[in-house]
């Protein structure tokens, strides 16, 4: 896919995927390949304006090797490359690393790469500069910038961002700021040069329509994919009274990712996502530290989350 062509396919859903595992913690690419068919039977397929994140942060990127990441970049090709555009997680510390998961993203197929500013260090905005132009120079393919100030620490400002934008393949931004006004900002600015997608999801639907943003990532899509989609059918036609009601079928969810993480973090979310996927019917195992392993009482809310949704 043409940077250009991905840079239309990202106006829809951006789902962002779990990584499946055995019960010792080993990818389970069999898995991999089971919920990616659970994904698009559900709805999560091209013809409902939908791509497919498989690596990125949601994926447990930093938790996962080098080794694996390509071949879960492939696995993923392989199962629906020829029936959704797959986008590549390639975020790393280390730029190098970052370089040849993109280049391995292209040989293998992939869409487009979605990728992290730099973190570890707070990056200053000179250094964000520098890194997306060298990446940009490391393959052809489409890159999807990723702001997301939980890792990085830098919420990437707009005077940053509108000095990427044109140059060389970078088609779009999954804008994750805090900051709802610079959301907007963002939108505004460079929504006409780059798709700008609502980074946070369900939790800012459909406001962030409102706002300007062309997409949104799913992270629901892995055990509600079919409420995604409702509500991107809604949203895409400018029904934001609907978009609104059907994403208030995930109240339950939201209200209980929202209590956790204020304890537990980002990790305790996708521990969440990875065990509510598995109760509905694709089996995605445990996460990895710095996921926490899933306690009898905190079980029996998602259950009851997924209950009161209407999924089980």
């Amino acid at each position: 896919m043409r940077p250009e062509e991905l840079k239309k396919a990202l106006e829809g859903i951006c789902a962002i995927a779990v990584t499946p595992m055995t019960d010792d913690r080993k990818v389970d690419y069999g898995k991999v390949k089971n919920h990616i068919r659970f994904l698009i039977n559900k709805g999560i397929n091209r013809d409902n304006n939908c791509t497919l994140v498989v690596g990125g942060s949601t994926g447990e990127c930093g938790a996962l090797t080098i080794a694996e990441r390509k071949k879960l970049i492939e696995t993923a090709v392989e199962e629906a490359g020829e029936e959704l555009p797959i986008i590549a997680g390639c975020n790393h510390s280390n730029i190098e690393d970052v370089k040849d998961l993109m280049a391995h993203a292209e040989q293998a197929g992939a869409a487009g790469v979605m990728v992290l500013s730099p973190y570890y260090y707070v990056p200053t905005d000179e250094a964000v500069l520098r890194f997306y132009k060298e990446i940009s120079k490391a393959a052809n393919i489409g890159i999807l910038l990723y702001n997301n100030l939980e890792v990085t620490h830098k919420d990437v400002p707009v005077e940053v961002m509108e000095q990427l934008v044109g140059a060389s393949n970078v088609v779009g931004i999954k804008e994750c700021t805090p900051n709802f006004a610079k959301m907007e900002k963002v939108a505004r600015k460079l929504g006409d040069k780059i798709t700008v997608i609502n980074g946070h999801g369900e939790f800012l639907e459909p406001f962030a329509a409102v706002a300007g943003t062309k997409g949104f990532i799913s992270s629901t899509s892995n055990f509600a994919p079919e409420i995604a989609v409702e509500m991107w059918k809604a949203r895409s036609a400018g029904d934001y009274v609907k978009a609104k009601q059907i994403r208030d079928r995930l109240t339950p969810y939201l209200d209980l990712a929202a209590a956790e993480s204020a304890t537990g973090g980002e990790p305790v979310v996708l521990a969440i996502l990875k065990r509510a996927a598995t109760l509905v019917g694709s089996d995605c195992g445990p996460g990895r530290i710095p996921l926490p392993d899933i306690s009898e009482e905190l079980d029996a809310k998602i259950k009851a989350m997924l209950k009161e949704v209407g999924l089980v």
